[in-house]
C-alpha cells in the first residue's frame, strides 16, 4: 500500500471519532481555557487526554479534512486539541494547575510515555501555538528530562528480577533526546544527551552487549550497557511472560522519536536504533498476514487492543525506514481490523460493543483504549508523508526460532505457523494455524488442555520443560502444575497440585502438530473442568458470530454467543475448511465448549471463543485418590479441508499398549512420510514401540527414559535431517 492510500484510510477511520469522543469531554470548571478527554485523572487519565489531543490535532490541521464526516467544523477540533494540550501542560508538576483528581502529574517512570504519544500532535499544532504554549512545552520537556537524570537505568532478563524495562528506557531516552536537541542552549543539554544514549543502549539490550565494542554515540556499547532486557534471540519476558506485544511497543517508541525528529529536520542519535532492526526481523515473523499480531506467548490485556494498536505506527516506521514492503501491506491489514470493528459498532466508536462491560463500568480505562486507536491512526496519517526507503526488504521466508531458556519454539512456513510457549501469559500455549488466518488465534491456554479444581484461585505454573528444534519443526515436553491454589470457604486449602505433562511435536511437513497429555491428582479431589487439548477458536464479530464445524456427524454451525457443550459424536472435526482436529485416543468424541459470555484475558471480558476439546467434562464432581484426569492424544492440521482431516483421522493410530505411561501416536505427514511421537510420562524407562530414524528428542537407544520424548520417522524422505 502506498503512503497516500495509507494516509487516506487512516484519516477516514479517524474522522467520525471526535463526535463519539465528545460524550467523554470535560470542561474544567476552575479554568475555562482548559478541558480534557476522559476522566482527567493522573496516570492513564493524563495519557488518555494526551493521545486524544494528538489525534484531534492531526485532524484539525489536515488539509484534506472532511468536516461532514467529522460532524464538526475544523475550528471545533482545533479548540478541543488546544484546550486538551493546555490542560496537560498546566496540570504537570511544572505547571500552575492540577488534574481533575486534585493531583499534579509527572516525574515518574511512565510520565514520558504520554508525552511521546502526543508530540506529533504538538508538532501539527505548531502554527496555532502561542508563545506561552511554546514556553510551557519547553518547561514540561526540560522538567521531565531533569527528573530522568535521577532515574536509575535498569535492565534484567526476567520480569521477576524487577528491572525488565526496555520500553520505558526507550521512551525516557526519547524525552531526554527531545529536550537536548530542541533546547541545546539549556545548561543540562549535554547531560540529557548522555542520559539518552544510556537509556537507548539499554532499551533493546541483550547479554552480548556487555562485551560489544561497537561505537555508538561516541562510546563502545559495553561502556553504557547496564543489563539485558532481551534474551540472546530477542525473547522478552515483560510482565512475566513471552510478550510479543511489548516487543512491538519498544519499536513503536523508536518510531515516535524517529519521526518526531526527522520531521523537524533533526538527526536522531544512532543509539536510538540499537538492535531495532534485529528485533524487527523477529517481530515481522510474529504477524499474521491479515495484520494481527501472532502472540505466541499470549496477552494479559483485551484482545485486539493496545499492543495490536501500536503495531500500526511500528509498521509505518519499518516500511519507511527500512523499505520493508511487507510492513506496508501489513499496515493495511491493521487498518482493516480497526475498520471492521468500527463498522460493527455503527456509532463511530472503536470498541463500544465488544468492550461494553468495561465501557459501562470503567470510563478511566475504556477511554484509554479508545484513545489508543485514535492516536495510532493519527500517527499513521501524519507520518505517511515520508517516502519509504528505495530498496525493499525481501519477502518473508520460512523461519525457525527458539529461545531455550524461555521455553519458546516457533516454526513458520507457507501452510503453517507452529509454536509452543511454556512461559506464556496463560501457560502453556500452542498454535497451529495458517499464516493467513489470524482470526483463528486465541491465546488462553490454547492446545494446553485444562484441569480445574473446585475452589481454584491460583494460576497454573510451569514445573520443567525441554525442547529441540530441527529443520521444519520442533519437539517439546514439559510439566505444568494445574490448579496451584484451591481454597474452600471456611478454611480448607488443597495441599497439592495436579501434575499435567504434555509432549508436542510440529512435524516437518508444513501441516501437522501432535499433542499428547497426561494429568493426575493424588488425593480425593472435586473438579469443575477437565478438557483435553482445548484448542481455542474465536467466534465473535470478526467472523460474524458463526463457526462451521464439519465432522463424522455432519455439519454444525455454532453461534459464538451460545452456552454449553456440543458433543459432535466424532473423533475428528474440521473448522471452516481451515483447521483440523483429530482425537487419536483418550476421548469418546470431540466436543465444542462455549461459555455464553465474552472472556479471554484483560481487565474485563473481551472475546467470545469456542474450545475444541476431547474429552470435555464440566460441572462439579469428585474423583478418588490417584485418579487419571487426562490421558489423551490429538493431531492438529493447519490449512486443511474436511476431506483431508477425515483421511488423516482414518490412518492416525496409537502404538502404545497401555501397560506403562509411555504414549505413542503414529501420523501420516502431508509430505508422504510416516511419523511417530513417543513420550514417556512415567518414572521408569520403557522400550520404544517403534523403530525408525530419530528426528529429535532424547535417548537414541531402544529405551525411552522417564519424562522424555522423541520424534521418529518410519518412512523417511530424502530431505529430512535424520540422525
Amino acid at each position: 500500500m502506498n503512503n497516500k492510500t495509507l494516509r487516506a484510510k487512516a484519516l477516514s477511520l479517524l474522522q467520525p471519532w471526535p463526535s463519539v469522543a465528545e460524550k467523554y469531554w470535560w470542561d474544567d470548571p476552575a479554568r475555562p481555557d482548559l478541558g480534557c478527554f476522559g476522566t482527567g485523572y493522573n496516570s492513564w487519565g493524563v495519557q488518555t487526554n494526551q493521545k486524544y489531543l494528538g489525534a484531534l490535532a492531526v485532524l484539525a490541521t489536515a488539509p484534506d479534512l472532511n468536516e461532514r464526516a467529522v460532524g464538526a467544523p475544523r475550528e471545533r477540533l482545533l479548540d478541543r486539541a488546544l484546550r486538551a494540550l493546555r490542560y496537560s501542560l498546566a496540570s504537570h508538576v511544572s505547571g500552575d494547575h492540577h488534574c481533575s483528581d486534585g493531583t499534579q502529574w509527572g516525574h515518574t517512570w511512565i510520565s514520558g510515555l504520554g508525552i511521546e504519544r502526543m508530540m506529533h500532535g504538538v508538532q501539527a499544532l505548531d502554527k496555532h501555538l502561542t508563545d506561552e504554549d511554546r514556553e510551557a512545552v519547553r518547561r514540561l520537556l526540560c522538567s521531565e528530562a531533569d527528573a530522568l537524570l535521577e532515574l536509575p537505568v535498569q535492565g534484567t532478563l526476567w520480569a521477576e528480577q524487577g528491572g525488565n524495562k526496555p520500553e520505558s528506557n526507550l521512551w525516557n531516552g526519547a524525552i531526554c533526546c527531545r529536550a537536548a536537541l530542541n533546547y541545546p542552549d539549556h545548561p543540562h543539554a549535554s547531560d540529557w544527551t548522555e542520559q539518552a544514549h544510556i537509556l537507548f543502549v539499554n532499551g533493546i539490550s541483550i547479554p552480548a552487549d556487555a562485551d560489544d565494542d561497537t561505537l555508538l554515540g561516541g562510546k563502545p556499547v559495553r561502556d553504557r550497557h547496564i543489563g539485558p532486557n532481551f534474551f540472546p534471540h530477542y525473547a522478552l519476558d515483560h510482565h512475566g511472560y513471552l510478550n510479543v506485544g511489548y516487543m512491538v511497543i519498544c519499536l513503536s517508541n523508536i518510531a515516535m522519536l524517529h519521526y518526531g525528529l526527522t520531521l523537524q529536520g533533526l538527526t536522531p542519535p544512532e543509539t536510538l536504533y540499537h538492535h531495532a532492526q534485529d528485533l524487527w526481523q523477529l517481530v515481522r515473523q510474529f504477524i499474521f498476514e491479515d495484520g494481527r499480531l501472532l502472540r505466541i506467548g499470549g496477552d494479559s490485556r483485551q484482545r485486539y487492543c493496545y499492543c495490536q494498536d501500536y503495531l500500526l505506527p511500528t509498521l509505518c516506521f519499518c516500511h519507511e525506514y527500512w523499505g520493508d514492503e511487507r510492513a506496508g501491506q501489513l499496515a493495511a491489514g491493521c487498518l482493516d481490523l480497526i475498520r471492521q470493528e468500527r463498522d460493527f459498532n455503527a456509532d463511530g466508536s472503536f470498541l463500544s460493543q465488544r468492550l461494553e462491560t468495561i465501557r459501562n463500568a470503567n470510563p478511566y480505562y475504556y477511554t484509554r483504549l479508545e484513545s489508543d486507536k485514535a492516536v495510532v491512526l493519527s500517527m499513521c496519517a501524519y507520518w505517511a508523508t515520508k517516502t519509504p526507503a528505495a530498496v525493499p526488504v525481501a519477502e518473508l521466508e520460512p523461519a525457525q526460532w527458539e529461545e531455550p531458556e524461555h521455553g519458546a519454539v516457533f516454526h513458520r512456513s507457507p501452510r503453517r505457523v507452529a509454536s509452543w510457549s511454556w512461559r506464556a501469559r496463560e501457560a502453556p500455549q500452542g498454535l497451529c494455524l495458517p499464516p493467513q488466518s489470524g482470526q483463528f488465534a486465541e491465546w488462553c491456554e490454547s492446545m494446553g488442555g485444562r484441569v480445574r479444581i473446585a475452589g481454584e484461585q491460583g494460576m497454573r505454573k510451569v514445573q520443567w520443560h525441554k525442547q529441540w528444534s530441527f529443520d521444519g519443526g520442533f519437539v517439546t515436553i514439559g510439566e505444568m502444575a494445574d490448579s496451584t491454589k484451591a481454597y474452600f470457604g471456611e478454611g480448607w486449602t488443597s495441599p497439592e497440585r495436579a501434575p499435567h505433562q504434555l509432549a508436542v511435536a510440529a512435524l516437518p511437513d508444513d501441516r501437522t502438530m501432535i499433542v499428547l497429555e497426561y494429568a493426575t491428582v493424588g488425593i480425593r479431589t472435586y473438579l469443575t473442568e477437565v478438557k483435553g487439548l482445548k484448542l481455542n477458536v474465536p467466534n465473535d464479530l470478526f467472523n460474524g458470530f458463526k463457526r462451521n464445524y464439519y465432522s463424522e456427524s455432519g455439519h454444525a454451525k455454532l453461534e459464538g454467543k451460545a452456552q454449553g457443550v456440543t458433543a459432535l459424536a466424532s473423533r475428528y472435526v474440521n473448522i471452516e475448511e481451515t483447521v483440523g482436529v483429530i482425537s487419536v485416543y483418550g476421548g469418546d468424541t470431540i466436543s465444542v465448549c462455549q461459555a455464553g459470555k465474552r472472556r479471554a484475558s484483560g481487565y474485563e471480558d473481551s472475546l467470545y471463543y469456542d474450545e475444541v476439546c476431547s474429552p470435555c467434562q464440566v460441572g462439579l464432581w469428585d474423583v478418588p485418590p490417584g485418579a487419571v484426569l487426562l490421558d489423551a492424544g490429538h493431531v492438529v492440521l493447519s490449512g486443511t479441508e474436511a476431506a483431508e482431516t477425515e483421511q488423516v483421522a482414518a490412518t492416525a493410530s496409537t502404538l502404545h499398549d497401555g501397560q506403562s505411561l509411555l504414549r505413542a501416536v503414529q501420523v501420516p505427514g502431508a509430505d508422504g512420510a510416516e511419523y511417530v511421537l513417543v513420550a514417556n510420562f512415567g518414572e521408569e524407562p520403557v522400550e520404544c514401540p517403534a523403530e525408525g530414524a530419530i528426528i529429535a528428542g532424547e535417548s537414541a537407544g531402544s529405551l525411552v527414559g522417564a519424562h522424555e520424548a522423541r520424534l521418529l520417522c518410519l518412512r523417511p524422505l530424502p530431505h529430512l535431517p535424520l540422525d
